[in-house]
């Protein structure tokens, strides 16, 4: 009798793959969302994994892992893929130094990008408008963004109307913000910062 042999999905042939897992609910799944509608990338198939109520960064990278390691298995990883944890932070730093460092070392040893926020995802919509390369909290750069976006809510989707012509000079003040913290010998994930957030911004522009 024949084996019963199950086929495999066939590899992309065109598409890279973009896995983006996020501590967010709804603030960075909307802005990578308008940012897939808006460019209409013909080469990279950008997934942003669904919400996960345990936000901490070992689980958001184990989420990221997880999608990418199911992804391998179906034979549906090729070269080029990326897997990126997106999360903020002061705040889990500060609730636990061990966990925080445990949680970039599996970064590290799977090969997961990270782009980490400080303090908050906000702080780069706030670039989008101004300079800022003092230390801040959330409730700082909450205020200091309604002064450019009256309304501003988390779930507001604001990418179209008020980010996507900022889009470049965001990403020189993030790219500033990155020299002067590697000038002063600082942590690279100290606050403010944005760095990862500014490379994986613009490998989907590039991507066009």
């Amino acid at each position: 009798m024949a084996r019963d042999i199950k086929r495999r999905p066939p590899r992309r042939n065109l598409l890279s793959k973009v896995l983006i897992a996020c501590e967010g609910k709804e603030t960075e799944p909307n802005y990578f969302k308008a940012i897939r509608q808006d460019q209409r990338l013909q080469t990279v198939e950008i997934i942003i994994l669904p919400h996960k109520r345990e936000t901490d960064p070992q689980n958001i990278i184990s989420q990221v892992i997880e999608a990418r390691n199911k992804e391998i298995d179906d034979d549906r990883w090729i070269a080029g893929d990326i897997a990126w944890a997106v999360f903020d932070g002061d705040e889990h730093r500060n609730k636990s130094l061990e966990k925080w460092r445990k949680a970039l070392e599996l970064a590290k040893k799977e090969k997961i990008q990270l782009a980490i926020t400080n303090p908050c995802f906000d702080f780069w919509y706030l670039l989008h408008f101004q300079d800022h390369f003092a230390q801040i909290n959330s409730d700082r750069t909450l205020h200091l963004l309604r002064k450019h976006i009256h309304n501003y809510e988390k779930s507001l989707a604001v990418y179209n109307k008020y980010l996507k012509s900022r889009t470049e000079s965001a990403i020189d003040r993030g790219e500033t913000i990155a020299r002067k913290i590697q000038q002063n010998q600082l942590d690279e994930h100290d606050n403010p910062c944005c760095t990862g957030l500014v490379k994986l911004v613009q490998s989907l522009l590039k991507s066009k």
